[in-house]
């Protein structure tokens, strides 16, 4: 049985990772993995390389800003209060494309994956130097990372 969780944002430690800030909400520990949620904060022209969750479906729910979003075949574009589905298996990739800080709330159901970020923080790795390493952790949270962001002008800023 689930208990009753509350979350506090000020609680919640942010991470860097790829230039996004990671702060989980509810760690899917609190939901017996069923789901976890996490708020990402990008700066403008930032998003993460093109990837797969193969075990999560995730959804975006904008907070702030404006992004581009390629899932499979479709590319469009969504802003403040706006929701974007991921199932799961489909290959995709956003980019801030605001002029300022952009948020998302980013829920993942099963859980879990949020420690595929504080795994890379904790490594320290970075973009493209630690690529092998990342994909090894990558594959630990079934992530498959299959390229650069190809909605992104710099491939390296995602």
């Amino acid at each position: 049985m689930i208990a009753p969780y509350r979350s506090a944002f000020a609680d919640a430690r942010p991470v860097d990772v790829f230039g996004v800030q990671v702060r989980v909400l509810l760690p899917a520990a609190a939901m017996g993995g069923g789901l976890s949620v996490f708020e990402d904060r990008n700066a403008p022209g930032a998003g993460p390389p093109l990837h797969v969750h193969h075990d999560a479906e995730e959804v975006f729910h904008i907070r702030a800003g404006r992004y581009r979003f390629q899932c499979g075949d479709q590319v469009f574009e969504a802003g403040d209060g706006d929701m974007a589905v991921v199932p799961r298996g489909t290959p995709h990739t956003y980019l801030n494309i605001g002029s300022g800080t952009g948020r998302m709330l980013v829920t993942m159901r099963p859980g879990g994956f949020e420690g595929f970020f504080q795994a890379v923080a904790d490594a320290g790795l970075k973009v493209p130097d630690d690529m092998p390493a990342i994909v090894e952790i990558a594959a630990r949270y079934k992530l498959e990372l299959l390229g650069p962001n190809p909605l992104c002008p710099n491939p390296l800023s995602g």
